[in-house]
């Protein structure tokens, strides 16, 4: 998957939010602190730093959801982060965003707080978050 594919993919999958350039998944995929998982269904994105990482982004194709794609990808990320010498791994999701916050409570992370406002709308509206965190 090119940046250029993923940006697409983040447009599609995050109507509505402000969407990652393609100039910056390059960047991404260029650093040395990021980790991808990619599929033909979509792609997982962690930076480790340490021994803390941070998952920063999990898109699946609309068509492909509800498949399993997003667990399996999130199941790569943890595994290769753990191998790496990850001891724990933070995210951020909208709060309004509960299919993904199920998906990652299914898969042992806890919320332990929230960011008020703190996704910005194309429309000028925020977005709360909610932070969650897995130990291992």
């Amino acid at each position: 998957m090119t940046p250029k594919e993923m940006s697409e993919l983040h447009s599609q999958c995050m109507n509505g939010y402000q969407i990652w350039s393609e100039a910056y998944y390059k960047e991404l995929l260029e650093s040395k602190t990021s980790i991808f998982k990619l599929s033909s269904f979509g792609f997982g994105c962690a930076r480790l730093i340490k021994d803390e990482a941070e998952i920063l982004m999990v898109l699946i194709k609309p068509t492909a959801r509800r498949n399993g794609h997003a667990t399996l990808i999130l199941k790569k990320l943890t595994e290769e982060l753990q191998s790496l010498g990850c001891q724990q791994i933070y995210l951020e999701v909208a709060a309004t965003n509960k299919k993904a916050i199920a998906l990652y409570l299914k898969n042992n992370f806890h919320c332990i707080g929230k960011r008020s406002k703190y996704y910005s709308l194309e429309n000028g509206n925020k977005v709360d978050a909610l932070v969650l965190k897995i130990n291992f």
